[in-house]
């Protein structure tokens, strides 16, 4: 799947989805390239809309998720080899549960992308993987 950002101003996204506590205002400016296509690496819903995880203009070595109005869907196919998953008990953004759909090593760990910030090797190597298909 990618998605072709169209803004990255805060004052773009509906009024469901800004909250302080996160950082995300109206002032919000995210390190996207308007114009630019990016490959997303797994999808979320939360607040009223879809999140999409992607490598952004910080170069940092895992994805950061961002809402779906940000974007236009440039190639809307989702890969084969994607699952989706739905975790009861967590807790993000002041809602229980979480739904992803990604490649099977994320969305049916729940701990996986933790353990891809801190650098864990094996959910490195898979990000690694995903992002060779994706490319």
């Amino acid at each position: 799947m990618k998605v072709q950002a169209i803004s990255n101003s805060g004052g773009q996204l509906p009024l469901p989805t800004l909250d302080s506590r996160w950082g995300l205002t109206r002032e919000k400016i995210f390190p996207l390239s308007i114009g630019k296509e990016y490959a997303v690496y797994a999808i979320t819903a939360v607040k009223d809309v879809f999140w999409y995880y992607l490598l952004d203009e910080r170069d940092l070595p895992h994805p950061v998720w961002y809402p779906s109005p940000l974007f236009r869907v440039s190639d809307g196919s989702l890969p084969a080899h994607w699952v989706v998953n739905y975790t009861a008990n967590a807790t993000t953004l002041d809602r229980v549960g979480s739904s992803l759909i990604s490649f099977k090593e994320w969305a049916n760990d729940p701990s996986f992308y933790e353990r891809l910030v801190e650098g864990e090797a094996s959910a490195v190597a898979a990000f690694r993987n995903e992002r060779n298909i994706s490319a």
